[in-house]
């Protein structure tokens, strides 16, 4: 915080010629120019007012109080010919300006189970489509975040870029192919089991998250985040593995497209303290075009590193 002193005196003393310097214990006030300079210090933070001399009672001008890592800035807001404009603040022509930081909490790698709902939050065995719930798997990595602190530094708006993967593993010998430009399941062939039937999609993200950070002792290592992510579909593909009637093992691209949505919508919450975060997700919207494929929404839990 006395990093504060020697800037503000040196620049007060070096520039102006003073006519009058008073103190008192940790305090000190400057007369010039019909101008009031008052700083005070005190343990742990500096305060600065200044005050126009040319009425009484005097006019504050300035008003900024520093402290380690936070500052706090109040202006009268005057036109070079001395006119108060009272309508761009919220009293009597003060304009205040706050310099408030914040970390973001969207950057860091993720892991979590995914799964298929429909709109009433059911989950699995949705439109006739049941997947492999211990395998079926969400991972994503965000790596651009910037927040905008809203409501001092304890509110702010998240945004950033991510990229996602989602692998979905069908159950009960099933695949998912795609006739006559309709995305269907349907059984295996005849004579094969599939070690695994799997849709992988790969979404570029962009999220709009409220995200509050509570002051609790002293810092701001907790945070709860809510909002929306929007993704593009650059990449979608079906494969499948089974062993042939030889014997050997066969993996096969059944498809790649399947009707996937091109555009994605996801409502996501987030709590967490520090650098780990736990995350639900849930999509208004069918994974897959509408009337090209099965109305199924993702949803998905899981945790979070942030960088």
């Amino acid at each position: 915080m006395k990093k504060y002193i020697p800037f503000l005196l040196g620049l007060i003393i070096g520039i102006f010629p003073l006519k009058a310097v008073e103190k008192a214990q940790n305090d000190t006030t400057i007369r010039f120019n019909q101008k009031v300079i008052h700083l005070e210090d005190s343990v742990g933070q500096m305060k600065v007012k200044v005050f126009n001399t040319d009425s009484v009672p005097y006019k504050p001008i300035y008003e900024g109080v520093f402290s380690d890592g936070k500052s706090y800035e109040k202006w009268t807001v005057m036109e070079a010919i001395g006119l108060q404009l009272p309508f761009l603040s919220t009293s009597k022509g003060k304009k205040y300006h706050h310099n408030y930081s914040m970390e973001p909490h969207w950057a860091g790698i993720g892991w979590g189970f995914a799964n298929f709902a429909d709109k009433n939050l059911n989950i699995n065995n949705i439109q006739g489509i049941s997947l492999k719930s211990e395998s079926t798997n969400e991972f994503f990595v965000n790596l651009i975040e910037k927040i905008l602190p809203i409501y001092r530094n304890n509110l702010g708006l998240t945004t950033g870029i991510g990229f996602d993967w989602h692998n979905y593993f069908l159950d009960m010998n099933t695949h998912l192919v795609e006739v006559n430009d309709i995305t269907n399941v349907y059984s295996a062939p005849d004579g094969i089991n599939y070690e695994y039937s799997r849709l992988r999609t790969f979404n570029i993200t962009v999220p709009l998250l409220l995200e509050w950070q509570p002051s609790l002792g002293g810092n701001h290592k907790f945070f709860m985040s809510a909002g929306a992510i929007a993704g593009v579909n650059t990449f979608a593909s079906y494969k499948v593995k089974y062993k042939d009637s030889d014997g050997n093992s066969v993996t096969k691209v059944e498809g790649k497209g399947l009707n996937v949505a091109p555009l994605s919508l996801d409502f996501m919450g987030q709590i967490g303290y520090g650098a780990w975060s736990i995350y639900a997700k849930y999509s208004p919207f069918s994974i897959f075009q509408s009337g090209k494929g099965p109305d199924v929404r993702a949803a998905s839990l899981g945790a979070v590193l942030n960088f």
